[in-house]
């Protein structure tokens, strides 16, 4: 039985709980509110609530506020603050490409060696110099969620403007070898994801699916086409209505990808992706391609694709290319906004990195320290196996109201930056179509998680968890800092979870109401 983490989703809510519950709540909870909690799909379910105005300190509701739940993917508002209090909002990774010997008659007799810093992107979604791209539907979840979005930039562009800074340098023909060095951190496989220090279009190859006409082959294209890697189409367009289904397999070497399945005739651009087992082996071969677009001729003297020796070793490094991301906020943007998975499970690696080690175990020790010396939360009010919200997690409404205080604490500027890259109801990211009608539309800042697996006793879906962090703009001026979350619900089938986002809507915008 597979489990879904779907971070790209998320709600609030409170159970209908007795008076003696709502410690710090005056009365019971609105009526609009135990409304919506009365439906059958909750009768199993237990809710957790708590809201806080940050500037008086005064609860609004507290239910169940030091009970540990199941939170999904607001665990990443955990990662992200821990990732940009150890970096700084404006960090930007800097990508070199180095040079193993001295260029003579525009020759390089010797090795071109890309050093992998960890760029999530590395370009594949930059507009600008300065500015990362998303979607309300990202295509890092387009194999669970239906509705993916591409963002329309190059996912080769940062190693296009490598290889351009190449030839600048002078470089016409490289005799020796194209290495990647991934030293920063270990390669770790979490999740069905690839977290390695060379990424191009976040490990993942675009398969965009289109039907033609009944019972005929359908239109596949993929992105990014790399010179070595190849896509099968073997999917058949079916009637109007009928099953979207595929499977998509690849051989040993991960380079021979082959799709299976039916497209139904009314529907287009459905998007499912392929996960790049060896990002070096990948990477190395996007570059030459990069390399020789720009006219330089490249002879390898081998195979291997990850430079196994220190690059200290060296003694005639030069460097001949840099690319510089976007600053560090950007990228909390695009991991908070879309719920973006592989984004905040890198983050254990790059805070193993910053202190020389190595591990996604050592990162997550180090995520610890960060909720406990810094945030100061007791250390078994939280479990955390992942930073990106898988269900196993554990977390309670009282640490993170907790956590988004300590945020709300740091200089305007920075919070600033924090606040901006948390998804906004009824207007952007994965929050985008709910709400959108309330009077809390535009007002409530948060980060949803969504949990749910499949019923392998019934066959139908269940709902382990949906959960809402964030901050509401109140009425009276003051800003207001909540989680809501439910555990364990119904929801027969998978389209069931839009109407549970719904009801989460309706709630935080009971709660506007009442931060008059």
């Amino acid at each position: 039985m597979k489990s879904y983490p779907f971070c790209a989703m998320c709600p609030l809510m409170i159970l209908l709980i007795p008076l003696t519950s709502l410690r710090g709540a005056e009365g019971e909870l609105p009526k609009e509110i135990q409304n919506i909690m009365h439906q059958p799909k909750y009768d199993h379910s237990m809710w957790g609530m708590y809201v806080k105005d940050l500037q008086t300190g005064k609860v609004l509701f507290d239910v169940n506020s030091d009970k540990l739940f199941s939170p999904a993917s607001t665990t990443k508002i955990f990662s992200i603050a821990a990732l940009l209090h150890t970096f700084g909002d404006d960090y930007r990774f800097k990508t070199p490409v180095f040079a193993s010997s001295n260029v003579k008659d525009g020759k390089l007799q010797g090795n071109l060696i890309l050093v992998a810093q960890g760029d999530l992107t590395l370009g594949g979604r930059q507009p600008d110099a300065d500015t990362i791209s998303f979607t309300k539907l990202d295509h890092s979840i387009a194999n669970f969620v239906p509705g993916t979005i591409l963002t329309s930039e190059d996912p080769l562009k940062g190693l296009t403007e490598l290889a351009k800074q190449v030839y600048e340098f002078g470089i016409r023909e490289i005799i020796g070898d194209v290495f990647i060095d991934d030293s920063l951190f270990n390669t770790t496989e979490n999740r069905e994801m690839v977290l390695a220090p060379m990424m191009i279009n976040e490990n993942l190859i675009d398969i965009i699916i289109n039907p033609t006409t009944l019972d005929q082959k359908a239109n596949i294209t993929w992105r990014p086409v790399v010179q070595g890697y190849s896509v099968e189409n073997r999917v058949t367009t079916v009637a109007k209505n009928g099953p979207f289904a595929i499977e998509i397999t690849a051989d040993k070497s991960g380079q021979n990808i082959v799709v299976k399945g039916t497209v139904p005739l009314n529907q287009r651009d459905l998007i499912q992706t392929y996960t790049i087992q060896e990002p070096n082996a990948f990477a190395r071969a996007a570059f030459i391609q990069a390399l020789q677009k720009q006219g330089v001729v490249v002879n390898l003297t081998s195979d291997k694709s990850t430079l196994s020796q220190p690059l200290s070793s060296f003694r005639d490094l030069k460097q001949v290319g840099l690319w510089t991301s976007p600053p560090l906020s950007e990228y909390a943007k695009l991991i908070l906004k879309v719920s973006h998975n592989l984004g905040a499970d890198l983050v254990p690696l790059l805070l193993a990195s910053h202190q020389g080690k190595k591990t996604f175990e050592e990162g997550m020790l180090l995520l610890g320290n960060f909720a406990t010396q810094n945030v100061k939360l007791i250390s078994d009010s939280f479990v955390l196996l992942d930073a990106a919200g898988g269900n196993d997690n554990r977390l309670t409404p009282m640490g993170e109201v907790k956590l988004l205080e300590f945020m709300h604490g740091q200089s305007p500027d920075k919070f600033k930056k924090f606040f901006d890259a948390l998804p906004i109801l009824g207007i952007d990211g994965s929050l985008e179509d709910y709400a959108k009608k309330t009077q809390a539309a535009g007002k409530v800042r948060a980060k949803p998680g969504t949990g749910v697996t499949l019923n392998a006793a019934t066959g139908n879906y269940f709902l382990i968890t949906q959960a809402l962090a964030g901050y509401i703009d109140g009425k009276n001026g003051h800003q207001f800092a909540y989680m809501l979350v439910v555990n364990n619900a119904k929801m027969p089938t998978i389209n069931d979870v839009n109407a549970i986002f719904e009801d989460a809507g309706q709630i935080s915008s009971a709660i506007y109401d009442l931060t008059e």
